[in-house]
């Protein structure tokens, strides 16, 4: 956002983006929760996953097959905006607490700018991804602790779709002469920053935290699909966890990316395919963490890609690469919508939990489905008594 000059004095903020008819507020949750984090912002720690990936089938209803019958099974055709180079909107932070400034530190004295309308390009482990309005300059920033990191300005012709880090800043150990790295869980030392492009070359860009990195390191994904086996692997989706990156294909398969030797490769694949159990004309897919386990939420329409008349969530199985079809969410309630999603306790709010609540083509309604009833009801919110659950009763000790 800011050319560094040999004087201090002759810093200037970037050129402020013109405010969007088009920009939307972030994050894109029930009023509800908004006001809940804006009292509690360490509730955006569990925000964590940027959106989903929408889906439909390219061959006609009538090619289904076994889930299981390889050489028949359709291939996917992905309809979410295509990989433009220039994001089709701007966003705002929608919390009370979040300020419209970013800092620049330079020779021991500080800058501030005001650049609110900004490109929003991944949330993760508390630390959103943002873009300035040229596509050039590329930061972390921490709405919770107002902390801004920079990363290396990014290639404008290359493709920036979705941007995810490895591991929680809470977990960064920056070693010192007297700490041997080798006794240092490699997710506890700095971190890692991986973007995808959704293509296949270049695939992936990654920049790691806290080492002498000065640019992106790009690499393309030479792998061929296992569900079509005329193309390689493309990825749309991903999500870290615990140092390592766990990404979906445009094809439904599942890879492990890790930090080995120097150098990011795919160590692992998944047993079976990411795909909804029924079929459907068009399904959205989304990553989220919940109490240390991956998961994956499927909005499924049947009939009508306008409307949503079936949710499946599966869980994975981390050992076997598996993902197990979950019948149950216990106390847990996860909320998706296009750019945002997120898990939380609903004992801690006091509120009925259970449930799912999404939107669907980024309208502003949302709905819930009811994972016992197995039904979808159109709904305001969940029904927060925040004052009556154990997390307000912490926040008054504070």
């Amino acid at each position: 956002m800011v050319k560094n000059t040999k004087k201090a004095s002759k810093l200037s903020p970037a050129k402020e983006v013109t405010p969007s008819t088009n920009a939307k507020p972030w994050p894109n949750l029930p009023p509800q929760l908004i006001s809940l984090i804006a009292i509690q912002p360490s509730l955006m720690q569990n925000i964590t996953a940027f959106g989903g990936i929408a889906k439909t089938w390219r061959a006609a209803p009538g090619c289904y097959r076994k889930l299981n019958d390889r050489p028949r099974m359709p291939q996917f055709v992905e309809i979410s905006a295509a990989y433009d180079k220039r994001p089709q909107h701007s966003h705002k932070i929608d919390v009370s607490f979040h300020e419209k400034y970013f800092y620049f530190y330079y020779k021991r004295r500080s800058y501030q700018y005001r650049d609110p309308w900004i490109y929003f390009k991944g949330y993760s482990h508390g630390q959103l991804v943002a873009m300035s309005g040229d596509l050039s300059e590329c930061c972390l920033w921490e709405p919770e602790g107002k902390c801004t990191r920079y990363l290396p300005r990014w290639d404008c012709n290359l493709p920036f779709k979705f941007a995810t880090l490895s591991s929680s800043p809470k977990d960064w150990e920056f070693p010192t002469k007297y700490t041997k790295l080798s006794s240092l869980p490699k997710h506890h030392y700095g971190c890692i920053v991986m973007v995808l492009t959704g293509i296949c070359s270049p695939a992936f860009a990654f920049f790691r935290r806290g080492k002498d990195q000065k640019e992106w390191i790009v690499e393309n994904c030479t792998l061929i699909e296992p569900y079509a086996s005329s193309q390689r692997m493309q990825f749309t989706n991903a999500i870290g966890f615990q140092g390592k990156f766990y990404a979906l294909s445009l094809q439904g398969s599942l890879a492990v990316i890790e930090d080995i030797d120097s150098g990011f490769q795919i160590t692992a694949t998944g047993a079976n395919r990411t795909v909804p159990s029924v079929v459907s004309r068009q399904f959205r897919e989304y990553l989220l963490e919940s109490n240390g386990e991956i998961f994956l939420v499927f909005l499924i329409s049947r009939k009508s890609i306008n409307a949503v008349d079936d949710v499946e969530v599966f869980q994975l199985d981390i050992r076997k690469l598996l993902w197990v079809k979950v019948e149950s969410l216990g106390d847990m309630m996860f909320f998706v919508e296009d750019e945002c999603c997120m898990s939380l306790s609903a004992s801690k709010v006091g509120c009925r939990g259970n449930c799912i609540y999404f939107t669907h083509r980024r309208v502003k309604d949302w709905w819930v489905f009811d994972m016992e009833t197995c039904c979808i009801s159109p709904t305001s919110g969940p029904s927060i008594e925040f004052t009556k659950s154990p997390m307000w009763d912490e926040l008054m000790e504070q």
